[in-house]
């Protein structure tokens, strides 16, 4: 049963979130002959002000 973790700085729309699951459960039943009935994606949306890179948080 694959479970997917999406973490990304900022939101998505409820139709992006659509999108990107139909298309990473679709990879994972064409790459890995994973079952899409048991292919499990969960999307952390984190604020800009939680996430930094090289030191900077994103939301400056």
């Amino acid at each position: 049963m694959p479970y997917i973790n999406v973490k990304l700085a900022g939101s998505l729309t409820h139709e992006q979130k659509s999108k990107i699951a139909e298309e990473i459960t679709d990879t994972m039943a064409r790459i890995a002959n994973k079952p899409k009935e048991y292919t499990y994606i969960v999307f952390d949306e984190v604020p800009g002000e939680n996430w930094a890179v090289a030191g900077e948080l994103l939301d400056n």
